[in-house]
């Protein structure tokens, strides 16, 4: 899975926030309603982390939130739907990491792809995504909703952004991409490739990903007259 960074720059990595109080028993005010869904995200993330999807009761779950079995049911009937909030939760921060980290997307199109590869390569080393990761593998899932789920959240998203980066830069050019999608894939595949054949067997270091990061984009651009 992948993050890639949004159009807009947004925050830090929830990460970052102080840890959530349990709620208190009791008739929610507006207040505690609007800390309900953050306080049941934040503990169904350390628990399925901890204890992984398949021995993650929800009982516990709502329990570390601070609230009621049948309040953690009415937002999350499933453990499945729990788990679907708690990726999206968490993609929403990585990319909002990724921004904080890279900056504004810039306007030129080979320097907006390169902004993008090397956030999706920076993603693919995040030690939390590889432990998301593990979560699925590890779940009588393996393969099926949850994994892609995760596979729409992240690695989708980035296609997608690439995509459209393509489409918006290119607008104006004489000849602009024929399938921007094939294009935004082949550029996703050459970086995901790249990294999990290496990650596998050694340590890739930062400035390494980086370097090859924009040399995918330069072997895509002067494979142009292919697009």
């Amino acid at each position: 899975m992948t993050a890639a960074p949004s159009q807009d720059t947004a925050g830090q990595d929830s990460r970052d926030a102080p840890p959530q109080a349990p709620l208190r028993p009791g008739r929610p005010t507006t207040a505690r309603s609007e800390a309900i869904n953050p306080a049941i995200l934040a503990a169904a993330r350390e628990h399925f982390l901890a204890m992984g999807f398949d021995a993650t009761p929800m009982e516990s779950v709502a329990a570390a939130a601070g609230i009621a079995k049948g309040t953690l049911y009415s937002r999350y009937p499933t453990k499945e739907a729990l788990l679907h909030a708690v990726v999206a939760d968490r993609v929403q921060a990585w990319q909002a990491a990724a921004d904080a980290r890279n900056g504004p997307m810039p306007a030129d199109l080979k320097q907006r792809l390169n902004h993008i590869a090397r956030s999706i390569l920076e993603s693919l080393a995040s030690e939390e995504i590889h432990a998301f990761q593990r979560v699925l593998t590890s779940s009588s899932d393996a393969g099926g909703e949850l994994a892609r789920a995760l596979h729409e959240a992240g690695h989708r998203s980035a296609i997608d952004l690439l995509t459209r980066s393509l489409v918006e830069s290119t607008s104006n050019f004489p000849a602009p991409p024929r399938d921007p999608a094939r294009v935004a894939e082949m550029l996703m595949a050459m970086l995901t490739g790249w990294y999990d054949a290496h990650q596998r067997v050694r340590e890739i270091s930062h400035e390494e990903a980086m370097a090859y990061a924009e040399h995918a984009v330069d072997v895509l651009f002067h494979g142009r007259m292919a697009w």
